[in-house]
């Protein structure tokens, strides 16, 4: 009998012995072939379902988590860092890197933080106004909702600002309803 190879061996996809992967087989190879003779032991030459590749990535994983291919990383157990810029479009790297060195962030960044303050702001305002409200003579209740309608009318400023100039993928902050955000003052 000849050593001819059969055409299982011209297959890059047959499944293969350890010891003919040029220096053995790797974790993945190894997985691979697994994969490959689920269950009825006959090799399967059709194309992939979803989770059985989702299956052979979760035994990769598992396997090489058992196998301790995770410990000792570098960086483990310390926070990650996000110095990555390749989102950011090129032109803009230098100056968003300038500013993050120098502690600022990008205008609708800082807008953001603005509007979450006095948000804030404006709760803590409103709940010390409602705390005292029944004792308050008419005059300045009608000076505090004044006060309150200028606040709210100086907020809804900012955001539609920061709408503005955020880029789309930030969000859009919804703007408030003065009317209904008038009617809790003196509740």
């Amino acid at each position: 009998m000849t050593d001819q190879p059969t055409p299982e061996h011209n297959d890059p996809l047959a499944p293969r012995e350890a010891s003919e992967y040029p220096g053995g087989a790797t974790l993945f190879e190894r997985l691979l072939e697994q994969a490959r003779h689920s269950g009825d032991g006959r090799a399967h030459r059709s194309a992939p379902n979803p989770n059985d590749v989702e299956t052979v990535i979760d035994r990769l994983i598992e396997q090489a988590r058992a196998e301790g291919a995770f410990d000792n990383l570098p960086g483990a157990g310390k926070p990650l860092r996000y110095d990555d810029d390749t989102l950011t479009p090129e032109d803009m790297r230098a100056g968003f890197r300038m500013l993050k060195n120098a502690g600022f962030a990008p205008l609708w960044i800082e807008a953001r933080r603005d509007i979450d303050t006095e948000r804030a702001r404006i709760a803590a305002w409103l709940h010390d106004t409602n705390r005292r409200w029944s004792r308050l003579p008419p005059a300045i209740r009608a000076r505090l909702r004044a006060e309150y309608h200028e606040m709210l009318t100086n907020l809804q400023r900012q955001i539609i600002s920061y709408n503005l100039t955020a880029p789309p993928a930030a969000g859009q902050i919804e703007g408030l309803r003065i009317a209904e955000e008038m009617r809790k003052l003196g509740e």
